[in-house]
């Protein structure tokens, strides 16, 4: 029975050889698998029966271990492929020994084989791996590797060894019997010169794979970059349609209109904008699917491009009653070392949504130093928490909520729209930094994304702007009529940076109206400027201001709505109230100096980027440009622009025409597509700078907003980069910044 046994599992063994063999080159054969599982659910079935304890607990334990492979509980890696071919080979030795007990009548002259460490290595292989989720390996197709067919018969080995045992100087053995093992050799050379031969066979197929793979890739990765370059030749010549649309638009909403006109143009001009955000997110989604989104590590400042955000959304809020807030702690360092652009691309795509998913309450961003995450000598970990009352997100949509073109239902992507690329990439940019994202929300209550990023201080910062900080020191006081706590906080911020003496605040109508009593009463002076927040319940800031505005003594206090709705100076209640300024939610530092300072007639003192109110006062009437631009719309809306500002200007419809242009004429700026038929825009600087050697200065005009564009531009000679689309107030600025006038 035993000697049975150990034939029959040493048949079997040669068969688990050759799956192990396979799976050593394609472990997601599923047929070697369940081979090899057989094999040692067979044997133990056999050991258990006949009393073998040692070959039934390790044939158990690597069954056990295989039967979680088969079901992907376990990965079928190289760590567990060694284990498995280790247990062939105890078990092999095992039944070896077995076949000595059975010749040698149960006594055993070499060393038994201890199962013991190899049965506790498994375990703690399937105590650590097992409980992890395995990855759905996909099917790979590979040709069976050679298997040898030929089974010898081990009784004749031991004859021939017991023989040798018990013989003195000669050996006495039948010829029958060494005829049948010659035999026996020479079959079984034959079998594995024929798997010789196959496994050469199979591994000239491997290296051909091989280099088909490498030609595969190599191919991808040229489709990737063909890919890559056409989006943004297609994102081009989008983007240079849509700018066509939105100026023409924009020129068209100040020209005297009907009310439904009016309405009408607001739908194309939101549609427009709407159309350049799926452009932009396709194109930054179809730079990371090819791996060549790069981060730039310039220095920015924090507090400056999370203003000009909010400067960008705070239009999208109009008609809805929200409470908007940019709240930047005072430990928090401003000047960094890191990618503005993506940075501020994080902070649109997680506020738009919050915008575009609330309708009433508040939403905003709170900006602070991340004192719980160990910092690095030199470096400083940011949170940022961006906070709606919006519609909030179901539990079971949160986990996949940045995943790639997927939003939380059907329903939302009708009603709110969107490509569903915004969290994905949000999530990819923040990663890519070395930041980390997470969300909380609850349905009906609104949503919080918090995601921190680390950034490198910067090494020499520049001293923070602070303008307008000596308006009129300690001459004046100010009054804030407020209930939001957040506004209430960044305007006492904002004025203590000004230099402001007093503000006193108020959190309703009646509050205020006696404490303006009271002052006046007790002989004190009443504020220069009362800011009232026009989200007070039931118009009490309208009628606040009548109030005010109504009582001669009080002539000298000038009124300024602080409102999120950018249309409220044409509004009946605020031309009724008479409010003689408002100011846009968040509050911005510079734009409250900037209100303070136009309505006490100051000048306002010099800046990077010029105020709208300065910029409207300077004429570019008398500057040459030349334009030199391919599309007919947008020669056509540069022209009603440059007419508009009283340029004087010629028109080129490529690089060629552009170069006869400045050969002939003067110019004070240069406005340059990039591209353009017969010669494009780099093209052409180039030969205006070297061969020409014409130093006018010249902006590039592009659709392609990427990075690498911009650097291209600047390294070819170009002073600076416009980026379509623009308006007249960015033309204006760009050439008097050019023209220094």
């Amino acid at each position: 029975m035993l000697n049975d046994f150990s034939r029959e599992a040493q048949r079997h063994l040669i068969s688990a050889r050759n799956s192990i063999l396979m799976l050593e080159s394609v472990p997601t054969d599923k047929e070697s698998i369940e081979n090899v599982f057989k094999t040692f659910h067979t044997i133990k079935g056999l050991a258990d029966f006949l009393k073998l304890h040692d070959i039934f607990w390790l044939t158990g334990k690597i069954e056990m271990m295989l039967d979680l492979v088969r079901k992907d509980l376990l990965p079928c890696e190289s760590h567990t492929i060694r284990l498995i071919a280790d247990a062939v080979k105890l078990l092999q030795k095992l039944l070896e020994l077995l076949d000595e007990q059975i010749a040698n009548d149960g006594k055993l002259s070499s060393p038994y084989m201890d199962v013991g460490p190899l049965i506790i290595t498994i375990q703690d292989t399937l105590d650590q791996k097992a409980s992890l989720p395995s990855v759905a390996a996909g099917k790979t197709t590979a040709k069976i590797l050679p298997k040898i067919q030929f089974e010898p018969d081990i009784t004749k080995f031991h004859k021939i060894d017991d023989a040798l045992k018990s013989a003195g100087e000669e050996i006495k053995v039948e010829t029958p019997l060494l005829k049948e093992l010659l035999g026996d050799f020479q079959e079984m050379t034959h079998e594995l010169k024929e798997a010789q031969g196959k496994l050469h066979e199979r591994q000239r197929e491997l290296i051909k794979e091989r280099e088909l793979a490498i030609k595969l890739t190599q191919q991808a990765q040229t489709e990737a970059r063909n890919k890559s370059e056409y989006l943004a030749n297609m994102s081009h010549e989008i983007r240079t349609l849509i700018n066509a649309i939105l100026g023409f638009t924009s020129i068209l909403k100040d020209t005297p209109l009907s009310d439904k006109q009016r309405d009408h143009l607001e739908t194309i001009a939101v549609s427009g904008k709407m159309l350049l955000e799926i452009v932009n997110d396709i194109l930054d989604f179809s730079k990371v699917e090819a791996g060549k989104l790069k981060l730039e590590t310039i220095e920015f400042n924090l507090q400056s491009i999370s203003e000009e955000v909010f400067k960008i959304l705070r239009s999208r809020i109009t008609n809805k009653p929200i409470q908007l807030y940019l709240i930047i702690d005072k430990d928090t360092p401003l000047n960094l070392l890191g990618d503005p652009t993506r940075t501020k691309q994080i902070f649109m795509n997680l506020l738009d949504n919050a915008i575009k998913f609330t309708e009433t309450g508040e939403l905003g961003m709170t900006v602070s130093r991340a004192n719980d995450v160990l910092q690095r000598e030199g470096s400083v970990w940011v949170r940022f928490i961006v906070k709606d009352s919006g519609i909030g997100i179901p539990a079971n949509k949160i986990n996949s909520l940045f995943q790639s073109f997927n939003q939380v239902n059907d329903a939302t992507a009708r009603v709110y729209g969107g490509t569903g690329l915004g969290l994905a990439l949000c999530k990819t940019f923040v990663e890519k930094m070395g930041g980390r994202i997470d969300v909380e929300s609850m349905l009906g209550k609104g949503t919080t994304f918090t995601f921190l990023i680390p950034f490198t201080v910067a090494p020499n910062p520049k001293l923070p702007e602070e303008p307008y900080k000596n308006i009129i020191p300690g001459q004046f006081d100010l009054m804030l009529v407020s209930a939001h706590d957040k506004t209430v906080e960044k305007f006492i911020q904002s004025a203590k940076g000004l230099k402001i003496n007093t503000v006193t605040l108020a959190k309703t109508a009646k509050q205020a109206t006696e404490i303006l009593v009271k002052m006046e009463n007790d002989k004190q002076p009443l504020p220069a400027m009362v800011f009232v927040d026009t989200m007070l319940a039931n118009k009490e800031a309208f009628m606040l201001a009548y109030k005010i505005r109504q009582q001669e003594h009080y002539n000298k206090i000038h009124l300024v709505a602080i409102t999120t709705d950018g249309r409220i100076e044409i509004s009946d209640d605020y031309q009724q109230a008479g409010f003689i300024s408002s100011m846009m939610k968040p509050i911005i530092p510079q734009e409250l100096g900037e209100t303070i300072a136009r309505i006490l007639a100051q000048k306002p003192t010099d800046h990077r980027v010029i105020a709208p109110m300065v910029l409207h006062k300077i004429s570019c009437a008398g500057v040459r440009v030349l334009v030199v631009e391919d599309s007919l719309p947008n020669q056509e809306l540069l022209k009603i622009h440059l007419e508009t500002l009283e340029v004087t200007a010629d028109y080129a419809n490529n690089g060629k025409e552009a170069i006869e242009f400045l050969k002939n004429n003067k110019y004070d700026i240069c406005l340059m597509d990039l591209q353009m038929p017969i010669m494009g825009g780099l093209e052409t600087t180039k030969v205006i700078r070297t061969e020409l050697k014409n130093n006018v200065p010249i902006v590039a005009l592009t659709a392609a907003e990427i990075q690498e564009e911009r650097e291209k531009c600047f390294n070819v000679g170009m002073n600076d980069y416009l980026a379509k689309p623009f308006g007249i107030d960015e033309l204006k600025e760009i050439i008097i910044k050019c023209t220094k006038m």
